[in-house]
């Protein structure tokens, strides 16, 4: 008995000292900055810049482009006197449209929420970078590559419900590394609550749940020792999401027809949107669209995790899906952007050598890149900021 107990200690040691090695562990996970009011200046300052487009993309010449207008639209057409189940299943998704629904000023309510999520997901992001000990240099120019473009700017304040679900997926997935990976189980409970608000934010985070169902088993177990813990590790993440959506069915079958008529709303097939999916692979803007999916290769190979190009694949092409079946409006610009950067932050280690730190910074400035030649060859961004700039007297 005492030898096992040396042998199982042993393999505990090493298994903590591969997740100390690989960035994700640490003593003690410290919030950064220490105290809560420089936390919330910091969100403040992030989400300063949001707030400036936010008012001025409150004009209806601006607010008309957005999928926030869409949103309001949509909401202004259910019954709010109901309660009844065929009337739950017209609120899907739940959460974003009971946000829409109580958030005063239409469009630029939400455009002015928006761009407060993007101070706090901006800080979130930081503060996982400091924990996972990256040089300043690394952390500032993944901070830039994923906030300080257009695609950021118009889903942030033009697209509420997606970005809702898009912050919660992303910081989701960050929490989900730290509980597959280095075993924190607080993480691992608080990334099953993120992603069921991430399915119940917006239509779209159904298909990022899912995609993270899939992806979820290719990451390296801290407990690897342990029988079943892949699999467990993906049911405790996923639970939250699926008692949920488990209940709502249950619901529907007991008192309607079918068990799937809380999806008949947001999910539908459009053979037009899906024979746009070759040129993905035939023009300048598919490249574009697929240039961050690559950018999160790279970053796999770097951080010599080549699995993660897997999880890239599976999240991209999960995306497309959705876009396709009508989960993401057809004026979306973006997701697939800042999900596949967030995705690289999540699963980015700490680099042990100063080579591979810098080759991972340059791939992040790649982004910056990507980013602002995608917004400006996208159609919906382009007439977004042309509409700015004539608000703001451009000419």
């Amino acid at each position: 008995m005492v030898i096992l107990g040396a042998e199982r200690a042993q393999s505990l040691r090493r298994e903590l000292e591969a997740a100390r090695a690989a960035g994700h562990l640490r003593n003690r996970l410290e919030s950064f900055p220490s105290t809560a009011w420089a936390r919330w200046s910091i969100r403040a300052a992030f989400a300063a810049p949001f707030l400036v487009i936010a008012s001025v993309a409150a004009d209806p010449s601006v607010s008309t482009i957005t999928v926030n207008q869409t949103a309001v639209d949509h909401v202004s057409t259910l019954a709010w006197d109901r309660a009844d189940v065929a009337w739950i299943t017209q609120l899907y998704p739940p959460l974003g449209t009971v946000l829409v629904r109580l958030i005063p000023g239409g469009a630029a309510g939400l455009a002015l929420v928006g761009a407060l999520v993007a101070g706090v997901l901006l800080q979130l992001l930081l503060e996982v970078m400091v924990q996972r000990r990256f040089e300043w240099w690394k952390s500032a120019v993944f901070l830039v590559a994923i906030g300080a473009n257009p695609l950021f700017a118009y889903t942030a304040t033009g697209n509420f419900e997606a970005f809702l679900s898009i912050a919660f997926f992303g910081i989701g997935t960050i929490n989900m590394v730290r509980f597959v990976s280095s075993g924190n189980t607080k993480a691992g409970f608080e990334s099953g609550i993120l992603f069921m608000l991430a399915a119940l934010a917006d239509a779209s985070g159904l298909v990022l749940v899912v995609a993270a169902a899939v992806t979820a088993p290719l990451l390296s177990v801290a407990r690897r020792s342990e029988s079943g813990a892949r699999w467990s590790n993906v049911l405790i993440v996923l639970f939250p999401t699926i008692a949920v959506f488990a209940a709502v069915m249950f619901l529907q079958l007991l008192f309607g027809h079918s068990p799937w008529s809380v999806f008949e709303n947001a999910v539908h097939f459009d053979p037009t949107l899906g024979a746009l999916v070759p040129h993905l692979f035939t023009t300048l803007d598919g490249v574009l669209i697929l240039a961050p999916v690559a950018s999160g290769s790279a970053l796999a190979l770097l951080s010599r995790r080549p699995g993660s190009i897997l999880i890239s694949v599976f999240v991209f092409l999960a995306l497309v899906l959705g876009y396709v079946f009508g989960l993401i409006p057809v004026n979306s610009a973006g997701n697939v952007f800042l999900v596949m950067t967030m995705m690289g932050i999540a699963v980015i280690p700490a680099a042990r050598t100063v080579r591979a730190s810098v080759l991972i910074t340059v791939v992040g400035g790649v982004q910056v890149l990507i980013a602002w030649t995608a917004a400006l060859n996208r159609p919906v961004t382009h007439s977004w900021m042309t509409a700015i700039g004539h608000v703001l007297g451009w000419r």
